[in-house]
């Protein structure tokens, strides 16, 4: 289990599931073959053999059926590593032939080789998940020198021989392309989602970073600049309330004491608002992160703050509902309500610290519906659906090429050579079954050629192809003379694969649908016309496991691909999550410290009651501007320009300093000159200043007015 731990966390979720699929067919292959060779095989020819060599051939077998039984507890590694012990007991036990048949000392005598021997599909399976599909194809290769050399020295091909010989050449090369395919689709999936995730780290944190800031924003727009607004101002009766509020704005900068429970949050900010709360969760509600717990406190706050300083006297009422997949808060009071074009540009409220704290959320919203004495409705919202999307190279459709076109080719020509020697054989090894093994060739070809072409067609193609199959198997029964040997009917497994490739052209459930006719018209005609009952037994197991195979191996790379993407999904949730919260924190530290180290003395001496001087408010005049310049200026804010603000501000001068460009992007070095033109002109200030910086492609790049004059710099 550790190990397995440690493959989820290290990114390699398709490849662990890819491994287990793959050992798990190997492991149905080798019982398949185990029965196949223990139960029904002939004995009769085989070459005499002694027991400790039974021994071995069963121990490959037997690592292979206890990984592919123990693969859902064990990670990549041990998968390899029993994948690789099972294939070299079973060269060992191959190597080992030469000797316990007597090919090596020159005393063997004819016979046939032991059908077991010949079972390398699964071997050739697990050595693609050993070392890749280099040491998969070299295993074959050696398979093939070592079987065809064994076959010579005890006495040559006999046609079943040569078909068993080409049919499970064609079975090992044909699951050695899928397996590879398989790994390498589940190594995309997982380097994609791998790229995903550190998108959505990057995303989170960036979004982390934004709510931060409007968070800070919102408490600096509801506390620190109503205390340096009211200080700066001196009106009179107002003293202790000023003085509270600075209270309340050091202790936000000190630390923001708020409950836990982000309910119990909601709960006495409606309370001090003199809002109704109420609450709706559904039996199985959804559980926010505590980035979206955050950033719905934030704009709750904001509203009713704006319901109590603006709508007047009226009833106030705060509303959630959570559900299985969301939530929504509603903010609704009958007061004066406003016209949206009545909100003077630049004010923070509403877009920073409601509409902006929930759009910077993935999946939130917020919508402000106010009019003129019908009262104000906020809604907030967010829904857990609408998280971060993953997005993958390959989508999860059947719909797509699974196998690159050289390949595909490779493997078609090596069917075509394989299947033609063995159609030639069988004309010269039955001279009554005259052109017939021929024109079964061609009807295997011809469907062949239906389903090759790529990327995946239409289900008639497919259907097409398993007509022509079901009629040239029909005709090749009928044609040849009984009784059926696995040599005769060498054209049950050769179909096999050409339904291996119907289910590659996105229909496994029809490749499996052709197999059952095909194989009931194999056993009607041995069961009416007479066959040899362990060979027709052969022909099943071997047809139907590469056919069983290629259909599971087809559906769980788009499977792979579905649950992939499913996983990633969640995954990056937690990552986007875990990455926002820490942005934030550490935005929401920093900015703390840049606003205690701006307004913090202040504040201080403000909260304790002191009386402050016409400097003092001045000084806060200026700490008020600069601190809203900081969530209106945009990229206004260079050094020179706030200086020369702060200056402004403190000798009496009221500045607004707008970032009107909107999400276009601006020139460092344009902004930069823009800021300093600003600036000489700030300089000759005496009464009012509004610098906006405009958005791109107007003849205006800005535009200032300077005590009711305004001057243009042009774009």
């Amino acid at each position: 289990m550790g190990e397995l731990a440690r493959g989820m966390r290290g990114g390699r979720r398709a490849e662990l599931a890819a491994a287990r699929l793959l050992v798990s067919g190997i492991a149905v292959t080798v019982v398949m073959s185990s029965i196949t060779t223990f139960v029904v095989a002939d004995p009769q020819g085989r070459v005499e053999l002694p027991g400790w060599f039974s021994v071995v051939t069963g121990a490959a077998f037997a690592v292979l059926v206890v990984v592919g039984a123990a693969s859902a507890w064990v990670g990549v590694r041990a998968l390899r590593v029993g994948a690789a012990a099972g294939v070299a007991i079973f060269f060992l036990a191959l190597v080992l032939f030469a000797p316990a048949s007597g090919v090596l000392d020159g005393t063997a005598t004819a016979g046939t080789v032991p059908w077991v021997l010949t079972a390398v599909g699964g071997f050739a399976v697990a050595a693609v998940v050993a070392g890749g599909p280099g040491l998969g194809w070299a295993a074959i290769l050696a398979w093939a020198g070592l079987l065809a050399t064994y076959r010579v020295a005890l006495g040559g091909y006999s046609m079943t021989g040569l078909a068993n010989d080409a049919q499970a050449l064609m079975t090992g090369a044909t699951l050695c392309l899928i397996s590879a395919r398989v790994l390498r689709v589940s190594r995309e999936l997982d380097a994609t989602a791998a790229r995903v995730n550190a998108v959505v780290a990057e995303q989170g944190a960036a979004r982390g970073r934004l709510a931060a800031r409007a968070r800070v924003a919102s408490f600096v727009h509801d506390d620190v600049l109503a205390a340096l607004r009211g200080a700066s101002e001196a009106v009179v009766g107002t003293a202790e309330a000023v003085r509270l509020q600075a209270r309340r704005a050091t202790a936000v900068i000190a630390v923001e004491s708020e409950s836990d429970d982000w309910i119990d949050r909601l709960r006495v900010l409606a309370d001090e608002a003199g809002a109704h709360f109420t609450v709706e969760r559904v039996a199985r509600a959804v559980v926010p992160g505590e980035h979206v717990k955050d950033a719905v406190v934030v704009a709750a706050r904001q509203a009713l703050d704006n319901s109590v300083r603006h709508a007047g006297t009226c009833t106030r009422s705060v509303r959630l509902e959570v559900g299985g997949a969301g939530l929504v808060l509603w903010i609704v009071d009958d007061g004066v309500g406003f016209s949206a074009p009545s909100i003077p540009p630049g004010r923070l409220g509403i877009a920073t610290s409601i509409e902006g704290a929930m759009r910077d959320l993935a999946g939130g919203d917020a919508r402000v519906a106010s009019a003129p004495g019908r009262g104000t409705t906020v809604e907030l919202r967010w829904d857990e659906e609408s998280g971060p999307d993953v997005h993958f190279a390959e989508p999860p459709s059947f719909r797509r090429p699974v196998f690159s076109l050289p390949g595909v080719l490779a493997i078609a020509a090596l069917f075509v050579l394989t299947q033609t020697l063995v159609a030639a054989a069988g004309v010269s090894a039955e001279p009554g079954a005259g052109w017939w093994p021929l024109a079964v060739l061609a009807g295997i070809l011809a469907a062949t050629a239906l389903v090759l072409p790529i990327p995946p067609g239409r289900a008639s193609r497919g259907v097409a192809v398993v007509v022509v199959l079901g009629v040239t198997i029909l005709g090749g029964l009928l044609a040849t003379p009984p009784p059926l040997t696995y040599g005769s009917a060498w054209f049950i497994p050769a179909a096999g694969f050409v339904l291996v490739a119907v289910a590659f052209d996105a229909r496994p459930a029809l490749a499996v649908v052709g197999l059952v006719p095909l194989l009931l018209l194999l056993v009607a005609d041995a069961s009416v016309r007479g066959g040899d009952l362990t060979q027709i037994v052969s022909i099943v197991v071997r047809t139907a496991t590469i056919v069983g195979l290629g259909a599971l191996f087809a559906a769980s790379i788009v499977r792979m691909r579905r649950s992939t993407r499913a996983i990633a999904r969640r995954a990056a949730s937690a990552t986007q999550q875990r990455e926002w919260d820490r942005a934030a924190q550490h935005e929401i530290e920093a900015r703390r410290a840049e606003l205690d180290e701006l307004a913090g003395p202040l504040l201080a001496r403000i909260a304790s009651g002191e009386q402050l001087s016409a400097d003092d408010r001045a000084r806060a005049r200026a700490l008020e501007g600069r601190l809203r310049d900081g969530y209106r200026a945009g990229r206004l804010l260079h050094p020179s320009l706030i200086e020369a603000a702060v200056r402004a501000r403190i000798r009496g001068v009221d500045v607004v300093l707008l970032d009107d460009a909107g999400q276009a992007e601006i020139d460092a070095v344009a902004a930069a000159t823009i800021a300093e033109w600003m600036q000489g002109v700030l300089d000759e200030a005496h009464r009012r200043f509004v610098g906006r910086l405009l958005p791109p492609g107007r003849a205006t790049a800005a535009q200032v007015v300077v005590d009711g004059s305004a001057r243009n710099f042009p774009g």
